[in-house]
């Protein structure tokens, strides 16, 4: 049997630019739950760990950070670590990757397809590294052929999968599922979509590839769980995979309707029943939402204060006040025509871009409009 840890996409020295005045506590975070990673790794005695790219950020990367790598890795030696660079880690000239001496149980592959063998384990890793930070061309073309002496293939690559998970991220090292199965590995650890995700191939009906996703959450889009993905291989070849949470903070998203609401104390009432059962230590966004009374303007600030314990809470207003339109229409006075001058720019929109512009224009008119009610 075969066994490894799988993931990407860790962004050690990632600005957090959202969470500045948290800056270096998530650096923190992140450098924690890479060493739970490490963990991991050692109790499980693994044969492979697997990193799929994204590792450390090249812009703005430390040094210092390089060497927490550095020890962290030589830390569970002779376990093989092996790391196909990403776009934001390119197998560039001043690359850390490159620059700084690695322990001998540290294989970085180049931006050349190699492969490492381990005859001892009957076992051939390939795997591909960005060559910079904007690679538009499928990595697959290049790939020159699987060694034929080994019971396992595995690969390790950083890369957009092109399949609806990959929506809204940049197409970089794009390839298709029918050219990653067409290659044959057992087992592709992949790397760039931060949402976890496993793809079946598409003869054998089995899964045969999976990005992890990012193991701390980075953004606000990076909500709940986060993973590792431990596998094995049978000497049948059968390949079984398990997510194991190993985040040290969560992302927590949450809706809060204003339906009832008419002074902030009603309000922060709401929002401590939503929020009772939520770990002080998570990221927290809060969305108001749905209609609430038009004489009643939510306070964030109030709402941020009062839950300042949480590690770091943020509101943001989505609600819109209980304004009869129709009653406004039909006075034909100066809201009315504001009201209609919106719905013909919506009803112009010639895309979706326009369509959002045209519907935000709305809610801050309602809202507007709200206000005068008052």
């Amino acid at each position: 049997m075969l066994s490894f840890i799988h993931t990407a996409d860790i962004h050690l020295d990632t600005p957090f630019a959202s969470l500045a005045e948290l800056h270096e506590r998530r650096q923190a975070d992140v450098r924690q739950t890479l060493t739970r990673i490490r963990d991991l790794v050692w109790d499980k005695q693994v044969d492979f760990w697997l990193i799929a790219g994204d590792l450390l950020e090249f812009h703005g990367g430390r040094r210092s950070t390089a060497v927490f790598l550095q020890q962290l890795f030589a830390s569970i030696a002779p376990i093989p670590v092996l790391i196909a660079a990403g776009n934001h880690d390119p197998w560039v000239e001043r690359s850390y990757y490159r620059t700084m001496d690695w322990p001998a149980n540290v294989f970085f592959f180049t931006d050349e397809w190699g492969v490492l063998e381990f005859p001892e384990k009957s076992c051939a890793i390939y795997g591909w590294s960005f060559p910079n930070a904007h690679y538009g061309d499928s990595p697959l073309a290049q790939f020159p052929g699987k060694l034929p002496a080994y019971r396992y293939h595995l690969m390790v690559l950083h890369g957009t999968l092109l399949t609806s998970e990959a929506e809204g991220h940049q197409p970089y090292a794009p390839f298709s599922l029918q050219e990653l199965a067409d290659i044959g590995v057992h087992y592709a650890a992949l790397g760039h979509i931060h949402k976890p995700a496993q793809f079946l191939n598409p003869y054998t009906k089995r899964v045969f590839a999976a990005y992890p996703g990012s193991p701390e959450g980075l953004t606000s889009k990076e909500s709940g769980e986060r993973t590792v993905i431990y596998g094995t291989l049978s000497d049948e070849q059968q390949l079984h995979l398990q997510t194991i949470p190993v985040h040290t903070r969560e992302i927590v998203k949450l809706d809060l309707p204003l339906a009832g609401a008419e002074t902030n104390e009603q309000l922060i009432a709401k929002a401590e029943v939503l929020l009772a059962k939520v770990e002080r230590t998570s990221l927290v966004y809060v969305r108001l939402t749905g209609e609430r009374a038009a004489h009643f303007e939510p306070s964030l600030s109030l709402l941020k204060e009062h839950f300042r314990d949480f590690f770091s809470i943020q509101f943001t207003d989505k609600s819109r006040p209980d304004v009869d339109e129709d009653k406004l229409r039909a006075e034909q006075g100066i809201l009315a025509k504001w009201l209609e001058l919106l719905d013909e720019r919506a009803a112009a929109a010639m895309d979706e871009r326009q369509r959002k512009v045209a519907e935000l224009a709305r809610a801050e008119a309602l809202r507007k409009i709200g206000g005068s009610l008052r």
